[in-house]
């Protein structure tokens, strides 16, 4: 009985296998509909707020072996993308490559959000890129 119990108990223990967690890559590969770009900008004390909608033609296509084609527009770019941390860099694109990379502030099975901020002594940016599935 003694010996049916630990045989039970190690059947049991091999089945449980644990459930990966999935990287942050992995969640962001695929493809991201653009939704809207917010930004508020300062330039020599002048704000200026400005939000771009977007439409469904407009996208990011992250693929699993670090490269990119974006969509916006009516323009299509190419590039290379790449998480650090709790950033995302894009590079190679000639459209949204900001060495310092883009904080991932939302990242849901249906939304994506990165911020980008700089300041410099004249002048400073925030924005805000939002995406959804």
């Amino acid at each position: 009985m003694v010996i049916l119990m630990i045989v039970a108990i190690v059947i049991g223990a091999g089945c449980s296998n644990p459930i990966p967690v999935p990287t942050i890559e992995s969640r962001i590969v695929g493809k991201w509909t653009m939704k809207t770009a917010v930004g508020h900008y300062v330039t020599q004390g002048v704000p200026l707020n400005q939000t771009t909608n977007f439409t469904a033609t407009d996208y990011f296509d992250f693929r699993a072996d670090g490269t990119l084609s974006i969509a916006e527009t009516g323009k299509s770019y190419q590039g290379k993308w790449k998480v650090v941390g709790n950033k995302i860099i894009f590079s190679e694109t000639n459209y949204i490559d900001y060495p310092n990379g883009f904080d991932i502030k939302i990242l849901t099975a249906n939304d994506f959000q990165i911020y980008y901020t700089e300041t410099k002594q004249i002048s400073s940016l925030e924005q805000w890129l939002n995406f959804a599935r």
